[in-house]
């Protein structure tokens, strides 16, 4: 019976057909349950509360790790069944990650609009007080909507008109899309960047002073490899040394060309250096996974 039901095809009423009034009705009425959920949750008592949070988190982490460990089950055709319990737990694990993974992406948006909705709380309560520098409250919330209504407007447009997707065929929405997104967003990103790295000049001249062995070595290095980034030093230096070593690939000369010493410093030193780094913090990413899974880690106001 069961391996009946697993080949069985899903209820047609669970597919809406895509901007269809059903579909958007069962989407409405899902975020009303969802947002009840989670309004019921933030009431309930804390003795309540967390055990709830305690077995969701739990169950949600057991079953990525059964996942992972588990073997893959073997493709089976459509008239074929499993031939033993384990083989018939690998396909259900299997075929409820497509089902995890939508419930996992139904939360990130959830979080996403609660992000939202907190930007613009605070945003709003800021301008509405007139509280200090609130008048980059009201930039931020101008670009906000102006960018999710010419973006909606957008994807609407083109939804219903494919051909609006050739730049060739572009109406005002579309350019307007463009001048927002890559005319200022992406040029103000860069601009950002671009400050950031002036920040970070400062810092690095600061930690490279001199004043002891370690930062003497950290500072040599550092100069060594950004020496041998530059084009033209790196050229000059490769012809020094051909011109003393008469182009010979094999003379011992050639170790200390910059690109050949920015190479081994790279290789024996930076390369192992990072992978002691990814692998502390690989151990501590797994210890912090474990204490989260598991409901041990008190922070959070818990």
């Amino acid at each position: 019976m069961l391996n009946f039901l697993m080949q069985a095809e899903p209820p047609a009423g669970i597919f809406l057909p895509a901007e269809s009034q059903q579909l958007k009705i069962a989407v409405l009425v899902t975020l009303l349950v969802g947002f009840a959920v989670m309004v019921g949750l933030m009431y309930a008592p804390y003795r309540l509360r967390r055990p709830i949070v305690v077995a969701a988190t739990f169950l949600s982490g057991f079953f990525w790790i059964l996942v992972w460990l588990f073997p893959a089950p073997v493709e089976l055709g459509p008239n074929e069944i499993p031939r033993n319990a384990m083989e018939n737990f690998g396909m259900r694990l299997a075929d409820g990650i497509p089902v995890v993974s939508n419930i996992s992406q139904t939360l990130n948006a959830l979080l996403l609009g609660l992000g939202v909705f907190s930007v613009l709380r605070m945003h709003t309560t800021r301008l509405v007080k007139q509280q200090k520098d609130w008048v980059f409250s009201v930039v931020l919330l101008v670009a906000m909507f102006s960018m999710v209504t010419v973006g909606y407007m957008n994807y609407n447009e083109v939804l219903r008109n494919p051909d609006l997707a050739d730049p060739n065929k572009w109406g005002r929405t579309q350019f307007a899309t463009d001048f927002l997104f890559d005319g200022m967003l992406q040029a103000m990103d860069a601009a950002m960047f671009s400050i950031i790295a002036f920040f970070i000049l400062v810092a690095a001249y600061r930690a490279f002073r001199i004043r002891s062995i370690e930062s003497t070595v950290l500072l040599g290095t550092a100069l060594i490899v950004m020496l041998s980034l530059m084009g033209a030093v790196e050229f000059a230096s490769t012809n020094m040394i051909n011109g003393i070593t008469g182009g010979d690939p094999g003379h011992f000369l050639n170790n200390f060309a910059l690109a050949n010493i920015r190479a081994w410093i790279q290789t024996n030193i930076q390369g192992p250096g990072i992978r002691a780094l990814e692998w502390g913090i690989g151990i501590g990413a797994l210890s912090m996974g474990l204490r989260l899974w598991l409901s041990l880690e008190k922070g959070g106001g818990n």
